[in-house]
């Protein structure tokens, strides 16, 4: 069995211990951004993936992992609109071509927070710069968006703009696959636990691979991200289906 995975500092909790000897016989794990694992769990590469939040809305085959999904309730910090202008003065943003849930929730909220609707070319992130030289402003996620300098740019966290346009937190992203079993259920849920249950040391080794503070790591995995689809992330999942529906963006049969 082949398992996606993310790239980024806000999966590890959810999956460093499948790396570090958790995996079952047989199975493998496979990297790459969101849109692409999203292209990849529909055709049958891989079985199962954190992936964006949206792609299950645009796939009615992709069953959710319950309890499991990468969320924040309020500032993100990984998931940012960067901008060389006043937001009311931006009318191109390059979206980072790795998203699907941060460029679908940037669209619903600029459209309904602010009344806008910039046009929108998507471009790689590596580098950012070449975004910001294109285009007024850029969308950028995971750890690029952490790790590009932000002075002299006005920065929007997607999550604190979610949070304030809905009252919810904001899912990213959750397990997903076309046949979620009880032993993938049981493997992932297992994981997670034991996970978060070291997530200090995950933390002091992001930060050296990042070149990032400890402290910064730690936070953002301790106590920004939350990897637990409750009651109110459900909430917020639902409500990103409903505005993703009415503003056109996936069909309403999830087709």
């Amino acid at each position: 069995m082949k398992l996606g995975c993310l790239p980024y500092l806000n999966v590890r909790p959810l999956v460093y211990t499948l790396e570090h000897g958790g995996l079952p016989s047989g199975w493998e794990m496979v990297y790459a951004p969101p849109s692409r694992l999203a292209e990849m769990l529909a055709t049958g590469e891989i079985a199962a993936a954190p992936v964006s939040s949206f792609a299950t809305f645009a796939h009615a085959d992709f069953s959710i992992c319950p309890d499991i999904c990468i969320a924040a309730d309020g500032i993100v910090k990984s998931v940012l609109l960067l901008s060389k202008k006043e937001l009311q003065n931006i009318n191109t943003i390059a979206l980072d071509t790795s998203s699907l849930s941060g460029a679908n929730l940037l669209k619903i909220i600029l459209n309904e927070s602010y009344s806008m609707q910039p046009t929108f070319v998507r471009m790689p992130p590596d580098p950012v710069s070449d975004m910001l030289n294109v285009c007024d402003a850029a969308m950028v996620i995971g750890d690029p968006a952490m790790l590009y300098p932000k002075d002299g740019l006005f920065v929007m966290d997607l999550a604190t703009e979610w949070k304030k346009l809905t009252g919810l937190p904001t899912v990213f992203a959750v397990w997903a696959g076309k046949h979620i079993t009880p032993e993938l259920v049981e493997v992932l849920h297992a994981a997670k636990s034991e996970g978060m249950s070291i997530v200090h040391k995950i933390a002091r080794e992001e930060s050296v691979r990042l070149s990032l503070p400890f402290e910064v790591c730690d936070e953002y995995l301790s106590e920004i991200m939350i990897y637990d689809l409750g009651e109110q992330e459900t909430r917020g999942l639902n409500m990103f289906r409903e505005k993703a529906i009415s503003h056109g963006l996936v069909g309403a049969s999830n087709e």
